[in-house]
């Protein structure tokens, strides 16, 4: 049976939507790069790693809900999953965590599991308010959420529409919450424990409490929002009473320069829940796209260093037939074709054959040698990367007969007899 369609918040679906559309596009470029599939699977692999380590811990050192194990909160949580269609009770978990006021769905392939910290448990005073948490992530199984948290990945790394959609599931999960509890005022108080505690909850006056909705439109609420996945709780509150009485809540807007300044201000929220994980997610989206550019950019650091040796070699032999014609029948060195009056006795030619960066011994990630023939009656030109596969692919090699050849391995093409040996490498067209 699936989820009742009044329970999800009106946003979710068109974003979720859009995530299915952005989030294909991304898994299709991956795929497509072999690079990307490398750096995916071990993002997989990392990932899958970790949870299993932390639900490990759970497992390990917190107590499993079950019929022999708090009986009365086993069958609260059961009552839950059977009222909001789920075909078997997700693992419930009850764990210390150090007072933290907190509660969450998660997942490890296809097993489910609910935590519920104990501090959250002890503080909820009205059993109603305990049953609106259990029903709230009880409702994000049965919203599909974790299903498609995987999948829907990148597209929650977009700045403020991925934030958007994740506190659209929130709205939901909400309203899954209300579903199983069937009391406004208690759902309602159930909220306000993760705000102020079980005894405060109590005494709160909700209206006042809703009213401070408004001051969350200004700046600097507005842009630690945009970056959360979590909305205010002052609004979640005030969504209850909008859902069961329709009309009734005033909606609030934010500021405008909240947008686009959210993504970069909203880093420096860091230790606020939200801006901790804005931080998380500016990470995660730098790692994505160093990931996916470094090797582009390697490999176009790596074309752009092959065209300037093979720009280089035809300049040398270009220098070298200037310069035979001025020495009338020998071929000179790089330092000859730079400096020329040293080695032509009354050589007054202006410029030199070779600039000093074309006659220098490194450039551009390849090393150069000039070998003459004993004679100097020819040359060999070879040019070889310093570090093979990564300043350069292939060497190249250059002689007097005007031949450029190269080697596709990066090792140095054979030089015989002061000309380039055409078996070791292949000749350019």
């Amino acid at each position: 049976m699936g989820l009742d369609a009044r329970l999800r918040s009106p946003k979710e679906q068109p974003l979720f939507v859009l995530g299915v559309l952005v989030s294909s596009l991304f898994w299709l470029l991956l795929i497509v790069s072999l690079v990307g599939v490398f750096y995916g699977l071990l993002g997989l692999l990392f990932t899958l790693v970790t949870h299993a380590l932390f639900l490990a811990n759970v497992r390990g050192n917190g107590m499993r809900v079950s019929p022999r194990q708090f009986p009365e909160l086993h069958e609260r949580c059961k009552k839950a999953a059977e009222g909001l269609g789920l075909a078997e009770t997700p693992e419930v978990y009850l764990i210390q965590a150090g007072g933290a006021l907190n509660a969450f769905a998660t997942k490890l392939l296809t097993r489910k599991f609910m935590i519920v910290y104990s501090d959250l448990a002890d503080e909820c005073q009205d059993a109603r308010q305990l049953e609106f948490v259990i029903g709230h992530e009880m409702g994000h199984f049965a919203a599909g959420h974790l299903t498609w948290n995987a999948f829907l990945w990148p597209f929650m790394l977009l700045p403020w529409l991925g934030p958007a959609y994740l506190r659209a599931r929130e709205y939901t999960a909400d309203r899954c919450g209300f579903a199983v509890v069937g009391d406004l005022e208690a759902s309602m108080r159930g909220l306000v424990v993760l705000a102020a505690g079980g005894k405060h909850a109590a005494e709160a006056d909700l209206d006042a409490f809703m009213e401070q909705r408004r001051e969350t439109g200004d700046f600097w609420s507005a842009v630690l929002e945009l970056v959360s996945s979590h909305p205010y709780l002052c609004k979640r509150v005030a969504a209850l009473r909008e859902l069961q009485q329709p009309g009734s809540v005033e909606p609030v807007g934010r500021n405008i320069l909240a947008y686009p300044l959210a993504p970069i201000f909203g880093l420096a929220a860091a230790g606020t829940g939200g801006g901790a994980a804005g931080l998380l997610v500016m990470v995660a989206v730098i790692g994505i796209v160093a990931a996916i550019a470094i090797p582009s950019l390697l490999r176009a650091r790596v074309a752009a260093n092959e065209s300037a040796a093979i720009g280089d070699t035809r300049s040398v032999i270009a220098a070298e037939a200037a310069y035979v014609q001025a020495s009338g029948s020998a071929y000179g060195t790089l330092e000859c074709l730079q400096s020329p009056g040293q080695c032509l006795s009354g050589y007054q030619g202006n410029p030199p054959f070779l600039s000093p960066e074309q006659a220098a011994r490194q450039r551009s990630g390849y090393g150069r040698t000039l070998q003459l023939r004993p004679d100097q009656g020819s040359f060999a030109y070879v040019v070889v990367p310093l570090v093979p596969g990564q300043t350069g692919v292939r060497g190249f090699c250059g002689d007097a007969r005007g031949v450029i050849c190269y080697t596709v391995d990066g090792q140095p093409p054979r030089v015989v007899n002061g000309e380039c040996d055409l078996d070791s490498c292949i000749a350019f067209k």
